[in-house]
């Protein structure tokens, strides 16, 4: 009786082992036929069974990542797009962003016009894969890429200090680099923020006073000033014109030099400029003079700033030349005409009837050769060939196509663009 049951249980061990040994050469035989099978829905574009045969498979095999691809591709192929998204995105997180499926993914979304979609995967993916050519390739292909700020003014100036100011039926306002109002366009006149970011000079009906960061009333002259213009404030003081002389006041709207001039610029990087009868010169924050009173003219931008780099361009008999910040002339370029620098970038210059770009050292550049052009800032300047306005790059390639009417320089990556009549901006993808 004992050798029976010993014998029966040997026997169902051995049955056991078999159906095991069975199961595993049946396995792989069932796995491949599976892919087979799936390979040829493909082929008869049959993607619904395609797929179900793959996912059969992925249980005999479910680390696979040719499996989950294949799968997410062909749901792509099926037109279930959200399918396809979701599993690419699925393979991402499992596989620690294979590059491949990392580059299928973003071409789908550069197709669809996805390119901030695009941008976040390849910058995650590059931060794994260090110097992945096909990433690298893909990523400088939407590098310039933008999207549109749905704004709509008759005209929209730089953008400084976070702000910028805009214009409508001949009145001024000022919005935030989102495009939001700070102060709504109902003004004769306004300036940017300050650089401290809290005050605005504007006029209305013959007065001259200041708006805080919010759009409201906040700072105005006493009675016994009779005020004719103001500036915008940078590091304290303010240019204002006040019973008839130009001078600078502080955050009170107290004078703090003498009010002796005939203009004044900001004073910014410790310089600014100041203009008595037809002649300018520069000074320093202390309001003494720099140079003598020499120059015919000195180039500011939209908000009176002649200085944002510590450089000038001042007019003489001959020309504009550069001048740093003791008053003397960098590198033997004059110049027909020259925009201030917004920063330590190269800024445009006019000779010969073109522009070109100079940097902080007064050396070309980039040679004249454009109908206008705007100041570096960000990596790209504004130019115009013909009619129209497009974005280079420092080694003068032409990135954003020129199919503006008009264009500024950017300001972390926002610009003033305009398209017809209309200005609006425009918000890089990638900003560095």
């Amino acid at each position: 009786m004992k050798k029976a049951v010993i014998l029966a249980i040997g026997g169902l061990f051995i049955l056991g082992w078999m159906v095991t040994i069975k199961g595993l050469i049946e396995k792989p035989a069932a796995y491949h036929a599976l892919i087979s099978e799936a390979q040829k829905y493909e082929e008869q574009q049959i993607y619904i069974m395609a797929i179900e045969n793959y996912k059969e498979a992925l249980a005999y095999n479910p680390d696979s990542l040719d499996l989950r691809m294949k799968i997410a591709e062909d749901y792509r192929l099926l037109g279930d797009e959200s399918a396809f998204e979701n599993r690419s995105e699925d393979i991402n997180t499992l596989f620690n962003y294979p590059v491949a499926n990392v580059e299928r993914l973003a071409d789908y979304y550069m197709e669809q016009s996805l390119d901030n979609k695009a941008i976040d995967l390849l910058q995650k993916a590059m931060d794994i894969h260090k110097n992945e050519a096909g990433l690298e390739e893909r990523f400088q292909k939407l590098r310039y890429t933008y999207s549109k700020v749905y704004i709509r003014y008759d005209e929209i100036f730089d953008f400084r200090n976070d702000s910028a100011v805009v214009m409508t039926e001949d009145r001024y306002g000022v919005v935030d680099g989102d495009g939001d109002v700070i102060a709504s366009a109902q003004y004769d006149w306004a300036g940017s923020l300050s650089g401290d970011r809290t005050l605005i000079p504007v006029s209305k009906d013959g007065e001259y006073f200041y708006l805080n960061e919010e759009g409201y009333r906040i700072l105005v002259p006493s009675p016994d000033q009779k005020v004719e213009d103001i500036g915008v404030f940078c590091s304290g003081v303010a240019p204002a014109k006040i019973n008839g002389k130009y001078g600078y006041i502080d955050n009170k709207f107290h004078p703090v030099s003498d009010f002796q001039w005939d203009g004044a610029t900001v004073i910014q990087n410790k310089l600014g400029a100041v203009k008595q009868g037809d002649k300018w010169a520069v000074i320093d924050d202390g309001y003494n003079a720099v140079t003598d009173f020499i120059y015919d003219d000195i180039k500011t931008d939209d908000y009176g700033y002649c200085s944002i780099s510590g450089r000038i361009f001042a007019k003489t008999a001959k020309g504009y030349v550069m001048l740093d910040e003791n008053g003397k002339q960098l590198g033997e370029s004059v110049f027909e005409d020259a925009k201030p620098f917004l920063t330590e970038e190269p800024t445009s210059v006019k000779i010969n009837g073109k522009w070109g770009f100079a940097d902080m050292d007064g050396n070309i550049v980039i040679e004249p050769q454009y109908d206008d052009a705007r100041p570096f800032s960000g990596g790209l300047a504004p130019v115009k060939k013909g009619t129209a306005w497009g974005y280079i790059t420092l080694e003068n390639q032409m990135v954003i196509e020129d199919t503006f009417m008009d264009a500024r320089s950017f300001y972390k990556g926002v610009a003033p663009v305009r398209e017809g009549n209309q200005w609006s901006a425009i918000r890089l993808n990638v900003i560095e």
